[in-house]
């Protein structure tokens, strides 16, 4: 049997060359700032460096076994990780991230950016295909190039997983349209499922833009009882889809609306910084403002499919209805552009923390398709048709350089770049028009022409990207990474049960994930915004929108109350009860005798205390509460400033016209046996670029982070009493004013006291996966109290019977238990994950029900 030859076909070529030329021109940008595989730079900017390649770490090690997709302990005290997954790791590439280490992660983020893109290109060149199969190959190409190389998706590149989305919508555009003229539905039923199912964010702005995409077709029917068919078909499978997705999106929706944001309100009309020219501004070949605060919307997709969108207008062929309702789509996108309300709404009622305008894809993806369907009548077009589309993009980009001081990002190079290109186009499209040209000149030099311009604006987009976030290097990346994991896997073999690390001077907001060991800080859209509330008022900084959570620049007492069982420093740490393990390389590992277990057997039943504004007397109340003492734990230190500044009226100033760095000198006299503080409220710092605080304690220097954190400093343990020289330093600032400092000392008898107590009592904590089992004896009804943030996904069994799991302190769990000795069992499954999971298979079913009947109808007809 002899086996077919395979051939490289033209089709396939095409095919192929849409994959390829994406993946090439995205390669060469990235080449250009010295990132590829294994290379210096990494492609982790911004959130690429901070949470997604983190994120996929954690995803790397969850699928190794380390914890369950359900929930993680290595973020915030615990995290809901399934709902983590539907905002940050919802893509096909996510699983291979279990053939990656944590040290070749960086190139895992690169590969996948890459392959997205060139996937976006080869999924909307198919679209297109099918779409427009008129339309030459070669200018299909174009246009599935020009839209996987957009502005919307370049300029943001760094958070890779909203690249899945374009991958898919080209699909659900081609599944509607078969939907609606074919009466086949499993195309857009199966691509709008996994994208509600990938990302429930851009699944809600699809479905907004897949309303008003429908009406736009639906205007090319004549006849009412067809468009009523379509608007059934297309409302009972769209539903359908969301339904059979709901083992998703339920369980995240239950999520947001426990622990999410509010809904933001708007208090301007307009949004911020928008002008009247911003649509040609942002049309320029590598026009790129900010993707922080301030910004207009991203909008290039290039400058002939936008001549071609233009000239779709003009086309008398083209029903009026239908470009009356692609005018009033695209007038709309245009509106919300510049009105808070719609702005908001397509957005989920949601002001985004930076990278504004997310919907802003819906511009470029109709201007590529109002030019396939330009195209499509390329035989109607005339030199008056080409003219229309070019003078008001000449006559636009002339006003928008003129008044250029509302628009300081353009630079002269992309003011010519763009004229030159848009001058080309003129001469290519007028000379075929007047048949100066050949068929295939004019295929061949639009060719050459777009896709020099697309790679311009990639260069651009990646260019800007860099010397606004900077893309980091992978010595950064890889900062004490192999020293870390190594200590880590140390601490790992010494312990059996629950326990807590945390480092002194992280990197990340999310270094727990990354060196997968169980931590308090966290940074991420998805979190526990009560337990973080709570946690705030205890010394965790956590504040607004809790988007973020610090461990650091808290006390002694907290640690070994939230189980910090171990502390990574670069440098000796000096925190009574805390002793030296080991080291490697500049990293060192210490151990807290003090921590606690997860679970903490109360002095009888759990009552809630109330929180107020004083961290320290909360702190006070809430230990004593576990423990049935009535202690004090920190007192007031009195201290005198010396030199370096001024006090006037409560208010700290240090000026050093001299020397980037400002201090204050202080003098005080400390207790034996004392753990000693200092609060330096409301820093004003003269470099915002430069935060760091160095304290001075008798000649010896400290590096304190005030990322995020509390400026509330641990100044070390004191055996002795003594005479404290303390020097409060502020490096590349000449210029620093604060609050007066408050220097508190942490009596360690009452905390030896305190914690004895809490830590003789019989208990024993282990996880697994989602499940915490907890074994304890108690003479005395009691409470377990868990230092696990509260969630209604939580269920406790004790000896095998079903228990309640009730609130304590608002963010915290307690089981109340009686007197003897018992199993508490926890168990972690997102609430509406059952429920949403038999939603889906009702919605699978009842599709393809609903899919088999359509067809029998068709076939009687």
């Amino acid at each position: 049997m002899k086996l077919k030859s395979f051939k490289l076909t033209n089709n396939i070529i095409y095919y192929l060359t849409a994959f390829c030329l994406p993946f090439v021109i995205l390669f060469l940008a990235l080449l250009a700032e010295d990132i590829t595989l294994n290379g210096e730079t990494t492609i982790l900017a911004s959130d690429g460096f901070h949470q997604y390649v983190i994120f996929a770490e954690n995803l790397r090690n969850i699928l190794h076994g380390s914890d369950s997709l359900f929930y993680t302990f290595t973020s915030g005290l615990g995290l809901n990780f399934y709902a983590l997954i539907s905002y940050y790791l919802g893509s096909f590439f996510s699983p291979l991230v279990y053939f990656f280490s944590l040290k070749s992660m960086p190139d895992a983020i690169y590969l996948f950016t890459l392959l997205k893109v060139a996937c976006m290109g080869l999924s909307s060149f198919y679209s297109l295909r099918q779409l427009y199969p008129k339309v030459l190959k070669p200018f299909t190409v174009i246009l599935s190039t020009s839209y996987a190389l957009m502005s919307f998706a370049i300029s943001q590149i760094e958070i890779n997983m909203w690249l899945d989305v374009f991958i898919l919508l080209p699909l659900i555009i081609l599944g509607l349209h078969r939907l609606l003229n074919q009466k086949k539905f499993v195309l857009y039923y199966i691509t709008l499922t996994i994208l509600f199912i990938q990302n429930y964010y851009f699944g809600f702005m699809v479905a907004i833009f897949l309303v008003l995409y429908f009406h736009v077709q639906v205007s090319k029917e004549k006849h009412w009882k067809t468009i009523g068919r379509q608007f059934i078909d297309f409302t009972i499978v769209s539903i359908l889809a969301g339904l059979s997705s709901c083992v998703m999106l339920l369980p995240t929706y239950l999520d947001l609306s426990t622990h999410g944001e509010k809904f933001s309100t708007f208090t301007e009309w307009f949004t911020e910084n928008s002008w009247f020219l911003d649509l040609f501004a942002k049309n320029f070949v590598g026009s790129y403002d900010t993707t922080k605060f301030g910004s207009i919307p991203m909008i290039y997709v290039g400058i002939f499919p936008l001549i071609l969108a233009i000239i779709f207008f003009t086309i008398k062929s083209i029903k009026w209805q239908t470009r009356l309702a692609c005018s009033v789509v695209l007038l709309l996108i245009i509106a919300s552009f510049y009105l808070e309300p719609l702005d908001l709404m397509w957005q989920g009622m949601h002001s985004p923390n930076m990278f504004l305008h997310r919907y802003s894809w819906t511009f470029s993806i109709i201007i590529i398709l109002l030019a396939a369907e330009t195209l499509s009548h390329l035989k109607e077009l005339t030199v008056k048709h080409y003219l229309i589309g070019i003078i008001p993009l000449v006559v636009g980009f002339l006003a928008t350089t003129l008044l250029k001081s509302h628009y300081q990002f353009l630079e002269a190079p992309q003011i010519i770049i763009t004229f030159s290109f848009l001058m080309a186009y003129a001469i290519i499209l007028t000379s075929y028009a007047k048949q100066y040209l050949t068929f295939n000149l004019f295929v061949s030099f639009t060719l050459l022409f777009t896709l020099f311009e697309i790679s311009l604006n990639t260069y651009y987009q990646i260019n800007a990207l860099n010397n606004e976030w900077v893309f980091p290097s992978r010595q950064s990346y890889e900062l004490h990474l192999t020293d870390t994991e190594q200590l880590i896997k140390k601490a790992n073999k010494l312990n059996t049960t629950f326990y807590r690390t945390e480092e002194l001077l992280p990197q990340t907001g999310n270094d727990s994930m990354k060196y997968n060991y169980h931590g308090i800080s966290q940074f991420s859209s998805i979190r526990n915004t009560t337990s973080s509330s709570t946690l705030d008022r205890l010394g965790f900084k956590s504040t607004g929108t809790n988007l973020n959570l610090r461990y650091q620049n808290n006390t002694l007492l907290m640690d070994s109350l939230f189980a910090v069982k171990y502390n990574l420093s670069e440098t000796d740490v000096n925190k009574f009860g805390f002793h030296y393990v080991s080291d490697s390389g500049d990293t060192s590992l210490y151990e807290n005798q003090y921590a606690s277990q997860l679970a903490i057997l109360t002095n009888g039943l759990y009552k809630d205390v109330d929180f107020s504004v004083n961290t320290l007397d909360n702190q006070t109340n809430l230990i004593n509460n576990l423990t049935g003492l009535s202690e004090s734990y920190f007192t007031r230190v009195a201290s005198q400033l010396t030199g370096g500044a001024n006090l006037l009226n409560g208010r700290v100033t240090s000026s050093n016209d001299d020397e980037l760095n400002a201090h204050a000198n202080y003098d005080l006299t400390v207790a034996p046996n004392t753990q000693l503080y200092v609060s330096v409220p409301n820093i004003t710092f003269s470099n915002e670029n430069s935060q760091k605080v160095q304290i001075t304690v008798n000649g010896k220097t400290v590096d304190y982070t005030t990322d995020n954190a509390y400026t509330f400093f641990d100044l070390g343990y004191f055996e002795n009493s003594q005479t404290l020289h303390v020097s409060l330093t502020f490096p590349d600032n000449n210029q620093v004013s604060f609050n007066q400092p408050n220097f508190y000392a942490l009596d360690i008898a009452n905390y030896q006291k305190a914690m004895t107590i809490i830590d003789n009592q019989n208990v024993k904590v282990t996880t697994h996966k989602n499940t915490v089992t907890a074994t304890y004896k108690t003479n005395k009804t009691s409470s377990l109290f868990f230092t696990i943030p509260y969630d209604k996904g939580w269920t406790a069994t004790q000896n095998g019977q079903k228990i309640t799991l009730s609130k304590a302190q608002d963010g915290f769990m307690k089981v109340d238990v009686k007197p003897g000795k018992g199993k508490i069992i926890l168990t972690y499954i997102p609430t509406g994950f059952k429920e949403g999971a038999a939603l889906s298979l009702i919605g699978i079913t009842l599709f393809a029900s609903y899919n088999t009947v359509r067809k029998r109808k068709n076939k009687r007809k």
